[in-house]
């Protein structure tokens, strides 16, 4: 088990150094918090010196959400703990051992030190830190909260993280099926019909369409292989340039949402992860309309993103919430009436909790219901393609044996 260098402080600011086994840097700081102890650093010991290469590879690191997240856990139990945020933040820079984020946090450190708010500082890089994020941590400033605005954004990326990496469970074996078949086809296409092409032509027996269709889309990539991968490249990459536009955004984000199965999935995660992020957000402190703003400005679904301008619209003509997420048409009775039920008894943040709660429950049963009717579709689909790939090769050989017969 790895070995790492610490130097700590204890309760009473005493400051205490030693070494300390433990899986991975994170556990090792982990266990020390739950000693009680605040890190000043942590370090692995070097034991077969520096390496060059692994010192590159740290430079082109990004920094991810799993780091802005031990970040911004780290930074909040500093904070609550009543360390100064400079003291807390130079802690923090010293134990970072990923290069790039280690420039940012030092950065920011800087213009803090300058004058300048964590939110100000943090606003330079907008490559990691999002919107709600330096919304939530400008909030946390100004009410003297940021530690527990911090936790919020922890609680809503890690339950964010959590519904994709559902998500893609339920597609993994999906993609895995297609890949393997798109393997075969190719392998079946450029190596075994044209070995079979020279003995079938000593014959003179007609062959079987499904052999004639390999035989075909062999002598098309053979002859126009090269223009139609070149081709298909160009086509995806225009479709992606054009996709990153705000028109081209609509229309993909209007023919994602009516994807069977997919779509209605899509359109709850963007609603759950709506009414969450306003909760966060309301909780923070920050006015509604700029909360409808920002929350706004991070839905991926710009349909969805556009119902949002339409409420916060709508507020400011007088409209209550419920009211405005009427209209929209976006959201059922039972989640308007809670709604409604929230502003008029003063516990709109519990309400709009239990609609996430609501969505998020519609999330799980669509994506057991993805899984349910993906797997019977995608058996027939792949029988059917391996019945025609089957007959395509035997079915000549059949044809021969009963002609030598």
């Amino acid at each position: 088990m790895p070995s790492f260098k610490y130097k700590v402080r204890d309760r009473s600011g005493k400051a205490i150094a030693g070494t300390l086994e433990a899986p991975s840097l994170e556990m090792a700081g982990e266990r020390l918090y739950r000693l009680g102890y605040f890190p000043i650093t942590i370090q692995g010991e070097n034991k077969g010196g520096h390496s060059d290469l692994a010192d590159l590879w740290q430079r082109f690191q990004k920094v991810t959400k799993e780091d802005l997240i031990f970040f911004s856990q780290q930074l909040s139990t500093l904070y609550k703990a009543g360390m100064p945020l400079l003291t807390g933040m130079k802690s923090l820079i010293e134990q970072t051992n990923k290069k790039k984020l280690k420039s940012i946090l030092e950065d920011i450190s800087r213009q803090v030190e300058g004058g300048k708010t964590l939110s100000e500082a943090m606003s330079r890089h907008p490559a990691v830190f999002p919107p709600v994020y330096m919304n939530m941590v400008r909030a946390g400033e100004t009410t003297g909260l940021l530690g527990d605005s911090l936790d919020r954004f922890i609680t809503l990326s890690t339950r964010e993280m959590r519904i994709r990496q559902r998500v893609k469970e339920a597609t993994r074996y999906p993609k895995i099926i297609l890949v393997s078949l798109v393997i075969a086809s190719f392998v079946l296409v450029a190596l075994v019909i044209p070995r079979f092409v020279h003995i079938f032509a000593q014959f003179n027996t007609p062959l079987p369409w499904p052999t004639r269709v390999l035989i075909g889309v062999h002598k098309f990539f053979e002859a126009y292989g090269y223009f139609f991968f070149l081709g298909l490249g160009g086509i995806l990459l225009l479709l992606k340039k054009y996709s990153s536009t705000p028109s081209g955004k609509i229309l993909w984000d209007r023919w994602k949402n009516r994807i069977p199965l997919l779509g209605p999935l899509f359109l709850k995660i963007s609603l759950s992860r709506f009414t969450f992020m306003f909760v966060m957000l309301n909780r923070s402190g920050i006015p509604i309309l700029q909360t409808l703003e920002i929350t706004s400005a991070t839905l991926d679904n710009t349909q969805v993103s556009r119902s949002m301008e339409g409420i916060s619209q709508l507020i400011r003509e007088g409209r209550s919430l419920a009211q405005a997420m009427k209209e929209t048409q976006k959201f059922t009775p039972l989640v308007i009436q809670m709604v409604s039920v929230g502003e008029s008894s003063g516990t709109l943040d519990s309400m709009l909790t239990s609609v996430t709660d609501y969505y998020d429950r519609e999330i799980e049963d669509s994506i057991r219901k993805l899984s349910t009717y993906i797997e019977p579709i995608l058996t027939l689909f792949l029988g059917g393609v391996v019945l025609f790939l089957a007959l395509a090769v035997f079915l000549p050989w059949w044809n021969m044996a009963s002609l030598f017969r």
